[in-house]
C-alpha cells in the first residue's frame, strides 16, 4: 500500500519493500546450502574444512564468523577464522582465540540446543567495543556426537530466520568435519599398521634366522650343541614375546580387558627369571645387567605370566638402547604396601617432545639412531595398571629410567631389606 503525503505525492511502498527483503534472504539461504553441500566436500583435512565452514557465511550473514571444535573433551580449539574485513582479522585475532561467548558455548554443546544472543553487550563487552551487535552459537553434532561449535558474530540485528539458517549450515558442517577426522584417523591407523609390519617384520627376522641357523650348526655339530640349543631357544623365546605383545594390542584396541590368571607369587622371582633370561642378549651386546634388590620376599597376588612380561618388555627395550660397555640397572624396594620396581639405561635418553607419548601403541621413536615402536612399552604399562599399579618414565641425556609399582599381596607387608647387589 503506498504511503502519501498531504498532497497525494507517494512516499513509500512498506508492503513491497518487505516482501522484496524477504525473498531475497530465502534466496541467500537457499543459495547458502547449496554452497555449504557443495563447498564442504572440496576437502577432508580437518582445519581446511573449518575454514571453509567460517568463509561460507561471513559475506552473507555477518561480519565474524568462528568455527571451534571440542579437543581432548576438556577444552575448545578455535580451528577456523573468517572476517569480513580480512584486514581487521590480524590485530583481532588474540580476542578470538580466548574465545568470546565461551561459557555459553558450553551450554549448547551440553544441551545440543542453538542460542541466539541478541546483544552481546552484557555476555562480551570487548566484542561489543569491535562494533559488533549480536551472535548466534550452533552445536555441531555428527552420529550423537558433539564436535564443538559454530559461532556467528555480527554488527548488524540477528533473528530467528538467521538462528535457523546457521542451524542448519552447521548441521552440514557436522557431517563434513566428522567425514574428515574420519579420514584423518584412517590415515592414522594405516600408517601405524604400516609402522607396525615393518619393526615386527625386522624384529621377527633376527631371532627367525638365528633358529635356522642354529639348527643348520645342529646337523653338522651335533657334539656342540648345548650352545645352539641356547640360541635356538633364547630366539624362540623372543618370538613368544613378540606374538604375546601382538595379541594383547589387538586384544586392547577391540575392547576387550587385559586377562589376567593371578596366583601369590614373589616379585623378586619374577625378576630374577626375566634377568637370566635376558643374560645372554645382554652378554651378546655387551652390556652388563646389574640388579639392587632391597627385599627379602614381595609377594604379589598377580598373574605371574604377564608380569614377567613387563620385566621381559622393560629389559629389552633397555638392552636395545644401550651400547657395549654400559649397564642396565633394575631396582626394587619395598614402599609400605607395595613393591617400586624401576630399569634405568644409559643409552641416548628420550627426546622431551615424545616423554607423553612414549607409552602410545604404535608411537615411532629414535635414540641413538635406534628406532623403537613402543609396542613392548605399551603393552607394559596395560600389564601394569590391570594390576592397579602405576608406570611411569623419565629421561635426561644420559639414558631413560621407567618406573612401575605394584601392590602386595593382602597382608603382606615387612621392613626394606639391605640391597643385594649382582
Amino acid at each position: 500500500m503506498p504511503v502519501r503525503d498531504a498532497d497525494g505525492a507517494v512516499l513509500a511502498a512498506v508492503a513491497v519493500f518487505a516482501e522484496v527483503t524477504a525473498e531475497q534472504r530465502r534466496l541467500v539461504a537457499a543459495e547458502l546450502l547449496d554452497d555449504a553441500g557443495r563447498v564442504l566436500l572440496e576437502s577432508l583435512e580437518l582445519a581446511r574444512v573449518a575454514q571453509l565452514g567460517a568463509e561460507l557465511l561471513v559475506p552473507r550473514l555477518g561480519d565474524v564468523r568462528l568455527v571451534s571444535l571440542l579437543a581432548d573433551e576438556d577444552e575448545l580449539r578455535l580451528l577456523g577464522l573468517a572476517h569480513a574485513d580480512p584486514t581487521a582479522l590480524a590485530p583481532e585475532r588474540p580476542l578470538h582465540d580466548r574465545f568470546p561467548l565461551q561459557d555459553l558455548a558450553w551450554d549448547v554443546l551440553q544441551d545440543s540446543r542453538a542460542r541466539l544472543v541478541a546483544d552481546l553487550g552484557p555476555l562480551d563487552p570487548p566484542q561489543r567495543a569491535l562494533g559488533l551487535r549480536a551472535g548466534v552459537l550452533a552445536p555441531l553434532i555428527a552420529r550423537g556426537r558433539a564436535l564443538g561449535v559454530v559461532r556467528l558474530l555480527a554488527a548488524r540485528r540477528l533473528d530467528d530466520d538467521d538462528l535457523d539458517l546457521v542451524r542448519r549450515v552447521a548441521d552440514r558442517l557436522a557431517l563434513a568435519l566428522d567425514n574428515a577426522r574420519e579420514h584423518a584417523e584412517a590415515l592414522r591407523a594405516s600408517q601405524a599398521r604400516e609402522d607396525v609390519l615393518t619393526v615386527v617384520s625386522h624384529d621377527l627376522r633376527n631371532p627367525l634366522s638365528a633358529i635356522t641357523l642354529g639348527a643348520t650348526v645342529l646337523v653338522k655339530k651335533l657334539r656342540d650343541a648345548e650352545e645352539n640349543v641356547a640360541v635356538i631357544q633364547r630366539s624362540a623365546a623372543r618370538i613368544e614375546r613378540l606374538t604375546e605383545n601382538l595379541l594383547d594390542l589387538a586384544g586392547a584396541q577391540a575392547g576387550r580387558p587385559t586377562v589376567l590368571e593371578r596366583e601369590v607369587a614373589d616379585a623378586r622371582e619374577i625378576l630374577e627369571d626375566a634377568l637370566a633370561l635376558q643374560k645372554p642378549l645382554a652378554d651378546k651386546k655387551g652390556v652388563r645387567l646389574v640388579a639392587r634388590l632391597r627385599m627379602d620376599q614381595a609377594p604379589l597376588f598377580c598373574d605371574r605370566t604377564r608380569i614377567a612380561q613387563v620385566f621381559g618388555n622393560l629389559l629389552d627395550n633397555a638392552i636395545k638402547f644401550s651400547a657395549s660397555g654400559q649397564e642396565v640397572v633394575v631396582e626394587g624396594d619395598l614402599e609400605g604396601g607395595q613393591v617400586r620396581f624401576s630399569v634405568r639405561d644409559q643409552g641416548p635418553g628420550i627426546e622431551e617432545a615424545d616423554l607423553p607419548h612414549i607409552f602410545e601403541p604404535f608411537w615411532s621413536t629414535v635414540r641413538g639412531g635406534k628406532k623403537g615402536l613402543g609396542l613392548g612399552l605399551s603393552i607394559a604399562r596395560s600389564i601394569v595398571d590391570a594390576h592397579d599399579g602405576r608406570m611411569s618414565v623419565a629421561s635426561d641425556h644420559a639414558g631413560a629410567v621407567f618406573t612401575f609399582t605394584l601392590p602386595l599381596a593382602h597382608g603382606a607387608g615387612g621392613e626394606d631389606a639391605p640391597a643385594d647387589e649382582s
